[in-house]
């Protein structure tokens, strides 16, 4: 093909031309060896004329070009769907296709400045790291290995995630100082900057199909990030090292002042900072001021530390999550008045939030730390009957030793045979307890207990039913109820006269 024909057909598809070039930036490397040494030889090749473009379908918009390596290679290039095939047998990517690529991008820009801006970042990053050591070098260096955008596919596919994320937060690490003092700030920024770096992609992350894989990876980060500061804490602080405490706590501030819907998350992160790290009474009343409009959770978060009284009327119900940390919070710095505070706002919205905000396996645990926040603040009878209709089936074992507790028997068996508790769940809420207080009120429930092993007819669960009748016995000779209990006896004995098994079982069992 001729020169000029070649250079028309490069002005033509420039387009096209521009979307090879860019495919190869993205996807090869200065940084890896191989992908160097390619893009090397390929210049070579233009370079020594070792290119030749033979022909160009119209119609199907395919470049045929031969390649004078070590032998002669035949590449085509299809303009239509931007794909390069090459004889040898390398894949996805060889020096050939390079090449030719490289050939006809000559034709309209400059092939030596495109090679020295994609090795570029390489030694940007020698520059970055040869500055003087500050908080903005640091930041600036890992927000540049950062610098290439998140493949969107990673949103979908936690695995391809985090490896992309231990990837280049491997890189970040790969940069710590070698001074031991150093190391566990420098650490913290890394990990810190780049979970501010990825945010938005796990957040999307966590509305995906792997949603939960996302939600253990943050807290596995969150750990991590504990641990640093919890370091950093007890070290000895030098003097130089100050203004890399002053940046981060910046950093962190811009972080949480996002307004996004992922403000929970974030708190999450934000608090770590300031229950591990900057504990002083000062610096919190300093950010308190410094924050610009904070949303109520964070307000309420420093009043809580700085021992402030509180003062919250209503809050959001799908924003309970948040306060019963807050609560938790409070309970731990030993502030009663908060948190009275904070539980009388989630009392309203503690069913929604079990029961709609909650995954299955979590409830349990978390009725379990409401029960515990709830019992240490002064609530009327009233309340607590509000709190544990509230938590449902899951309130059980709470619910029923608050009612062993106020000695109310009656209501304790009303609430099992409510909820048609079985026999090993009876037990596990006090049955005995009961059984021993009141023995009349928990009559009824053995007998259903009993007649339910009599359903399943065989000799197994006769004895079992025999178990349950010996304790009724029991709670009868308690009461001073035998006549009754006589005649309950001899009733199950008539109805049930056919069934032989039985009747060996309950005249073995010394129930008459």
């Amino acid at each position: 093909m001729h020169m000029a024909t070649v250079q028309s057909l490069a002005k033509r598809f420039e387009d096209t031309i521009h979307n090879y070039m860019a495919a190869i930036d993205k996807s090869l490397l200065p940084t890896r060896a191989l992908d160097e040494e390619m893009v090397r030889k390929a210049v070579f090749l233009v370079r020594h004329d070792g290119v030749q473009i033979q022909s160009f379908n119209e119609e199907r918009l395919l470049l045929e070009a031969i390649v004078k390596d070590a032998h002669s290679v035949k590449v085509i290039l299809n303009f239509d769907k931007l794909t390069a095939i090459c004889a040898c047998p390398q894949e996805p990517m060889c020096r050939h296709r390079l090449a030719v690529i490289f050939a006809l991008y000559q034709k309209i820009g400059s092939l030596s400045e495109w090679v020295a801006t994609w090795r570029e970042p390489e030694s940007k990053q020698m520059a970055l790291l040869s500055e003087k050591r500050s908080p903005e070098q640091w930041t600036k260096l890992i927000r540049s290995i950062w610098r290439d955008a998140i493949p969107d596919y990673t949103t979908r596919n936690y695995f391809y995630y985090e490896q992309m994320y231990e990837g280049r937060l491997k890189n970040a690490l790969s940069y710590v100082p070698l001074e031991r003092e150093w190391k566990v700030l420098y650490r913290t920024y890394a990990h810190f900057i780049s979970l501010t770096e990825v945010w938005s992609t796990f957040i999307s992350g966590t509305q995906e199909v792997h949603h939960s894989f996302f939600k253990t990876w943050f807290d596995d980060e969150l750990h991590e990030l504990r641990d640093l500061l919890g370091q950093l804490r007890v070290q000895h602080r030098t003097f130089e090292a100050d203004a890399f405490f002053e940046h981060l706590k910046v950093l962190v501030r811009e972080f949480i002042e996002v307004k996004d819907s992922s403000f929970s998350q974030r708190f999450s992160l934000y608090q770590l900072f300031w229950t591990n790290l900057y504990t002083t009474s000062r610096l919190r009343e300093n950010e308190l001021v410094a924050l610009k409009n904070p949303d109520e959770r964070l307000r309420t978060f420093f009043n809580i530390l700085l021992k402030n009284d509180l003062d919250i009327k209503k809050i959001s119900p799908n924003e309970t999550h948040d306060w019963v940390a807050l609560a938790v919070l409070a309970e731990d710095e030993n502030h009663l008045q908060a948190l009275t505070n904070v539980l009388l706002a989630i009392k309203p919205h503690v069913k929604t939030f079990l029961f709609e905000g909650l995954y299955t396996q979590y409830r349990h645990q978390y009725v379990r730390t409401l029960s515990r926040l709830f019992s240490q603040i002064e609530l009327s009878e009233l309340d607590w009957e509000d709190l544990f209709k509230q938590f449902g089936h899951y309130g059980l074992p709470a619910y029923s030793a608050y009612l062993i507790e106020k000695q109310m028997y009656k209501q304790w068996a009303e609430l099992h045979h409510l909820h048609n508790s079985p026999l090993y769940f009876a037990e596990e809420c006090g049955l005995k307890e009961v059984q021993n207080a009141a023995p009349d009120y928990v009559l009824p429930l053995f007998h259903r207990y009993a007649l339910s092993y009599l359903e399943e007819r065989n000799r197994p669960s006769y004895k079992q039913a025999v178990r349950i009748w010996k304790k009724m016995k029991a709670a009868c000779k308690k009461s001073g109820q035998m006549e009754f209990w006589t005649a309950y006896i001899t009733e199950i004995r008539t109805q049930n006269k056919r069934l032989r098994a039985l009747q060996e079982e309950i005249e073995k069992g010394n129930l008459i």
